[in-house]
């Protein structure tokens, strides 16, 4: 049984070489530094979400311009040029011949609506309404990215930081494991607590692969919002633990919400949203209303037919065809079409109005799960300050009661797993810290992408 157990250490204690030699070659290639303001930059420019807020920005920009243009008349040109073969009526001497004759026409048009019953001034408010609500959906596109960002750089350091930790863990189970040989090789110890020894440091080592696998996801889940190329080798930059601020900042939830609802972008579009349904309605009942448009055109033309009394250009001046017109539209019955698109319209802002509503619901309960959340993460910080010190105090006295023969073994084994399990939530405990007043900013809409990660 003792000759199995040795050989599963042995075979263990051989993958995990294996492992890191073969992690040698790749983490020795040169990696491409990443720092958070670079990550955030890369972001920016290269997520695909972000892209398509400000397509879909430039978008509604051609959408405003074209309703500015139905302000504008329109101007048309036209000429056509035919021969007839056989009898026709002239159309400049408007006599029947028969032979074949080339003619000429030349025409110019033009028109200008005056009124519309107000449909284009709604139209034109309504896409600007829109743009506005696009330039905001931009805005909280880029922090949503931001957000995600320093959310997954901070996966990366706290990954990071808990390899330091799992491999100081590694480094203490091998002192010790040298230790109790020594102490078995003279027979202060029994043999069993050089097996169990043993068996604590694979088991701290399962914990380092462990803690390294997690950090190459977190890698790999950065790579994926910073959208970069999947097969780099990238290193990001992280910031020492103890140079970490843990300022704490005092909220007020109410004025948390207040600002929250006066600068979050996403409020602010679906606002601006109700405000083009609002021009819609408007635009729709313009349908109602009588129309009056202005028009004018001029035409001439040339036949060879007459060619040998007036010339080309005796022609185009005596066949001049000028023409104003006012035009007067009124609605009687369109088969329900205005009332139809009337009550789709109303409907449009209802809808805007109660999505209005239930955003605003979700601010305010995200901000206050914020707010409480931010509250346990200070709590926290003090519980695990306290926690890293105790446990540090009490693998101290372990190890000097072990060494001096009175503790046992499992004893100072558990004393130390305390102290890894503290020195990990402590680590946990800071960056959580950290990141509730973050998600404060993104909650409150007051993110800045500009705002470097730490100070």
């Amino acid at each position: 049984m003792n000759r199995l157990k040795s050989t599963c250490l042995v075979a263990t204690s051989l993958v995990f070489v294996f492992i890191l030699s073969a992690a040698g070659p790749v983490q020795a290639q040169d990696a491409q530094t990443i720092t958070f303001n670079q990550a955030v930059e890369l972001a920016l420019s290269r997520n695909v979400s972000i892209q398509r807020a400000e397509n879909n920005l430039d978008l509604q920009s051609l959408r405003v311009k074209s309703a500015r243009a139905d302000f504008l008349p329109n101007l048309n040109l036209s000429t056509g040029v035919n021969r007839n073969y056989g009898l026709f009526i002239d159309n400049t001497t408007f006599q029947q011949r028969t032979t074949v004759t080339d003619n000429m026409s030349v025409s110019a048009s033009s028109g200008v609506t005056l009124f519309d019953g107000f449909g284009n001034i709604s139209s034109l408010r309504a896409a600007n309404s829109t743009l506005e609500s696009q330039e905001h959906i931009f805005e909280r596109t880029q922090q949503q990215v931001v957000f995600d960002v320093i959310q997954n750089y901070l996966n990366v350091i706290l990954a990071e930081e808990n390899i330091q930790i799992q491999q100081e863990n590694v480094d203490a189970q091998t002192r010790q494991l040298e230790q109790i040989q020594e102490f078995v090789n003279v027979g202060t110890r029994p043999v069993s607590d050089l097996y169990q020894q043993q068996a604590a440091q694979a088991s701290a080592e399962s914990q380092l692969l462990t803690a390294e696998n997690n950090f190459q996801i977190a890698q790999t889940q950065l790579i994926q919002v910073l959208q970069i190329d999947p097969l780099g080798d990238y290193h990001f930059v992280a910031p020492d633990l103890e140079n970490v601020s843990l300022t704490i900042q005092e909220y007020n939830p109410e004025v948390l919400l207040r600002g929250a609802f006066d600068k979050r972008s996403d409020l602010r579009a679906q606002e601006a949203g109700i405000r083009a349904a609002r021009y819609g309605v408007l635009s729709a009942r313009s349908g109602y209303l009588p129309s009056l448009s202005l028009s004018g055109s001029f035409s001439t033309g040339w036949s060879s037919s007459r060619s040998d009394v007036f010339s080309f250009s005796d022609q185009l001046d005596n066949n001049r065809s000028e023409r104003v017109g006012l035009s007067l539209s009124i609605p009687i019955f369109n088969r329900l079409n205005t009332m139809t698109s009337v009550e789709s319209a109303q409907v449009q802002y209802r809808n805007a109005e109660l999505d209005l509503e239930n955003l605003q619901q979700t601010v305010a309960i995200e901000v206050r799960q914020a707010y409480l959340n931010y509250l346990t993460a200070v709590k926290r910080l003090d519980v695990t300050e306290k926690q890293l010190r105790a446990a540090q105090q009490a693998l101290n006295v372990e190890e000097e009661r072990y060494d001096v023969g009175a503790s046992t073994l499992v004893e100072l084994t558990q004393a130390r797993a305390n102290y890894v399990d503290a020195a990990s939530q402590r680590a946990q405990a800071v960056f959580q810290f950290y990141f509730q007043q973050r998600l404060i900013d993104y909650y409150q809409g007051t993110l800045d992408p500009s705002q470097p990660l730490f100070e």
